[in-house]
């Protein structure tokens, strides 16, 4: 009674911590395709290799959750080995990239900084989500530009024609356009004016002054706690999800010794 009790349990907890690896897997495919999709043809080589990572990641991962939840439910033997590598190999992969990520930190806050850099020049006015996020970025940590207001300068949205010339023999010292986002007022009128900004500044009065790329690093580094501690707590499931398939595996197995 006792035994069978305990093996309820065990199948209880797989069945829980494979749900969860399901829903993170499948959420993660998604991003990955929606972000290859929107701007696999404008990513850089090592961008697109990474989110073929991802994706290759969260697919065994989802596979590894299925054929635990199927072979906890039908009492497979194989299906529940098959479960224990592929999650297995997941687990290794989440360890790696977490090494990686701490053995190379500097080198990943230049590649964001370079990152939303490019976004700002190139990506800005072409791809959509990319043109709402550096809003929502500019507008919320009240910036403007990577670096400062001159990225917009020979930026991709200024050379389309986003921000307008005066090219009459009137009109005044160059000057560039940077977008709403920029503007430190909410008064249309006054955000108009400020956003004319001459071309020899970075800046003018009107605007955020700040560079955006230190303050999304900040950002980031204030609301990694959350990230960090949900990575450790997969790790951790992962590891109880093993050694439960291993141990839901070799009681499934059938008995092949022949009976006196």
């Amino acid at each position: 009674m006792g035994m069978s009790r305990c093996y309820s349990l065990m199948k209880c907890l797989l069945i829980l911590f494979n749900i969860i690896f399901l829903c993170v897997g499948a959420g993660a495919c998604g991003f990955a395709a929606w972000a290859l999709w929107d701007g696999g043809a404008h990513e850089a080589a090592a961008a697109r290799a990474g989110l073929c990572a991802l994706l290759g990641w969260g697919l065994a991962l989802a596979l590894g959750a299925l054929a635990a939840l199927a072979g906890a439910a039908r009492g497979s033997g194989a299906l529940l080995a098959a479960a224990v590598a592929l999650l297995a190999l997941t687990a290794v992969a989440e360890a790696a990239a977490a090494w990686w990520g701490a053995a190379h930190l500097p080198q990943l806050r230049l590649a964001l900084l370079q990152r939303l850099d490019h976004t700002v020049r190139a990506d800005y006015g072409v791809i959509h989500a990319r043109t709402q996020l550096v809003d929502a970025i500019q507008h919320g940590l009240e910036c403007c530009g990577a670096g400062d207001a001159r990225d917009w300068q020979g930026s991709a949205w200024a050379r389309a024609g986003a921000a307008p010339l005066d090219l009459s023999v009137s009109a005044p010292a160059a000057y560039y356009y940077v977008p709403a986002s920029c503007c430190a007022t909410e008064d249309a009128a006054e955000c108009a004016r400020a956003r004319r900004v001459p071309w020899a500044s970075g800046g003018a009065r009107g605007l955020h002054a700040a560079a955006c790329g230190p303050r999304v690093l900040a950002a980031l580094e204030r609301a990694a706690r959350a990230p960090l501690l949900a990575g450790a707590a997969l790790l951790a499931a992962h590891a109880a999800a093993l050694l439960l398939a291993g141990a839901l595996a070799v009681r499934a197995q059938p008995d092949h010794r022949y009976k006196a």
